[in-house]
């Protein structure tokens, strides 16, 4: 409670915090790194999508309740939180799918280089996605095992992209995306970014950084709701560099001209694909209201401020036994969530989460806690520990009913 009254960035942020809903009485929610807080307006979003839009514009709402224009207007909303100018991103499709989008994008203006560079432990889909594209004989993979690596893997001058985790899923590791961006540019190729794990959490400096490309999921951090559409960024440099791989009628130049030919939009218009997804534009845009108020350097702060204190609880609290810090201790190179290391992670998540701590984990061993630095507080991660430490006093985590997997 001390910490809260006295942190500025948490003065700041509490009032857009105390417009989302708290959940379930007495339960500690630590998974804003798989789905973020529920804003209190959203149910009221949805509803008149339903009500004023369904039930009774009908088709006259893609123009009265602006339907159209939701992957313009959410993208604006939220740009700022990443570094990236209002017109340069766009609320559309999934993360995978806007991944194979830019990646397909940067091969054409990046010809004749072919050549994708990624983690070799990244995301699974991200790598799916990339693997998708080389099958069809349209790039060739190089994988790196460490950021380390990629001077040596663009040193044959045959990149095309270079597509990078800023956080790592597992570890939280926060990649210096300034600096690899300099060297992915001094190589000639381009960058392209994937946000998921940063975005709405942490400080993003994508234009300051001159990354080039970017995707992120609108489902964490950014509390757009379950399923909630990802998001794309292209810096204005390359807006009209290619065709899209995907031609669809929405990121036509003339939507409603119905010509027989496609001609690509302006910038990132040229991204969007089908019909907006109405419904889960609608719960986005409840946080896209919020996020217009916030300050993201506040944001940053009062999220170094959680994470800092909460890994200091677990070496004051959890020394006796072996749980290892996996994240790095530097805020600046750490993101959304924190990782300990534990062998039986998975186990003791479930039995965190049967006590009302909600966490998650990845295999093998990380045990996850994502703190969203709008709706947690320091009193809540007092509490949690405290729960940790009686479970792992008890041993009671490792009864065989935690044994079934996890979400």
């Amino acid at each position: 409670m001390h910490l809260d009254a006295h942190d500025p960035s948490h003065i700041r942020l509490a009032q857009v915090g105390d417009r989302f809903d708290p959940g379930t009485p007495g339960t500690l929610y630590f998974d804003a790194n798989s789905i973020g807080p529920m804003p209190r307006m959203a149910p009221l979003k949805m509803q008149t999508v339903l009500q004023d839009g369904w039930a009774k514009a009908r088709r006259r709402s893609w123009n009265e309740l602006d339907w159209l224009e939701q992957p313009r207007t959410l993208g604006a909303s939220m740009a700022h939180l990443i570094g990236a100018g209002s017109n340069d991103v766009r609320v559309t499709d999934t993360t995978s799918i806007n991944q194979y989008k830019l990646l397909r994008y940067a091969l054409s203006v990046a010809a004749p280089r072919r050549v994708i560079v990624l983690e070799r432990h990244v995301f699974p889909s991200n790598r799916y996605v990339a693997e998708a594209i080389a099958r069809e004989h349209l790039a060739e993979l190089r994988f790196i095992d460490d950021a380390s690596d990629l001077r040596a893997a663009l040193a044959p001058q045959d990149v095309a992209v270079v597509a990078l985790s800023h956080v790592d899923y597992r570890s939280s590791t926060r990649l210096d995306m300034a600096a690899l961006n300099r060297c992915i540019r001094e190589a000639g190729a381009m960058s392209l970014w994937d946000l998921s794990h940063s975005a709405g959490a942490v400080a993003i400096a994508l234009v300051q950084s001159e990354a080039d490309l970017a995707v992120g999921c609108g489902y964490k951090y950014l509390c757009g709701g379950p399923g909630a559409p990802a998001f794309l960024y292209i810096h204005p440099r390359w807006a009209d560099a290619a065709w899209p791989a995907i031609s669809g009628w929405m990121g036509h130049a003339d939507t409603f001209a119905f010509e027989p030919n496609y001609r690509p939009g302006a910038g990132a218009d040229r991204f969007l694909v089908g019909t907006p997804a109405v419904l889960a534009n609608a719960a986005f845009s409840a946080a896209a209201e919020l996020w217009r108020e916030v300050d993201p350097l506040a944001l940053d702060q009062r999220h170094r401020s959680l994470t800092d204190t909460l890994i200091q609880l677990f070496d004051e609290q959890c020394a006796a036994w072996p749980l290892h810090l996996s994240s790095p201790r530097s805020h600046a190179q750490r993101g959304g969530h924190v990782a300990l290391q534990f062998d039986g992670a998975a186990a003791l998540a479930q039995a965190l989460v049967e006590q009302g701590v909600i966490v998650s984990s990845r295999k093998p061993d990380a045990l996850r806690w994502g703190v969203h630095p709008l709706t947690t507080n320091h009193q809540q991660l007092w509490s949690a520990v405290q729960v940790l430490r009686q479970l792992l006093i008890s041993g009671s985590w490792q009864d065989t009913r935690f044994e079934r997997p996890m979400v």
